[in-house]
């Protein structure tokens, strides 16, 4: 096996990732624009097992608009924080009390879709490619960024300058990050 930063570092993450029962899909396998950050299709499946009283499609896409709105900076975290804590409501209709949304189940974590990709590609202000991305009912939420232990100049150190640009490249997918990690092994 050749001596690479997908054999030494990524492939190992990934599959112990499989291991705790993460799916693996490749970028392919996910279905989406490169300017999408969601994975669509289970983060609207997500929503309707989370929330039954969403009865309608356009429940649905009034959360996900919700969720795209939220600006590109440190307030834009802090709120994303709020959704996944189940922390914010929805008005879905005009007179209706507003719903508070879960994203995520706390209580029952097998409830939960967990899903891993690789070379994940996204078109910000900048395009950039990640080396492994943590998705969890169709939300991004960590990037682990991996570089060659033996490589003196392409150390941990080079993912944290690869991890800021993208920031500064596509801070649109950042605000939706719990963690980012920077590894060489």
């Amino acid at each position: 096996m050749p001596y690479t930063e997908f054999n030494t570092v990524e492939r190992p993450i990934i599959e112990w990732l499989q291991e705790l029962g993460w799916k693996y899909l490749s970028p392919d396998d996910i279905k989406r624009d490169l300017e999408e950050i969601f994975h669509l299709e289970v983060l609207e499946q997500s929503i309707r097992r989370l929330n039954p009283d969403l009865a309608t499609d356009d429940d649905i896409d009034k959360v996900v608009s919700q969720l795209r709105k939220i600006s590109n900076d440190l307030s834009g975290s802090k709120e994303f924080f709020e959704w996944l804590k189940g922390e914010r409501s929805v008005i879905l209709r005009a007179g209706e009390k507003a719903k508070t949304i879960r994203l995520l189940d706390f209580d029952n974590p097998e409830n939960n879709t967990f899903v891993v990709t690789n070379q994940f590609k996204f078109a910000g202000y900048e395009s950039v490619k990640f080396d492994i991305v943590l998705i969890v009912n169709g939300l991004p939420l960590v990037i682990i960024e991996t570089k060659v232990p033996t490589r003196e100049l392409l150390d941990y150190n080079e993912a944290i300058r690869q991890i800021k640009r993208y920031a500064r490249d596509a801070p649109q997918f950042f605000k939706y990050l719990a963690y980012v990690c920077p590894t060489d092994g």
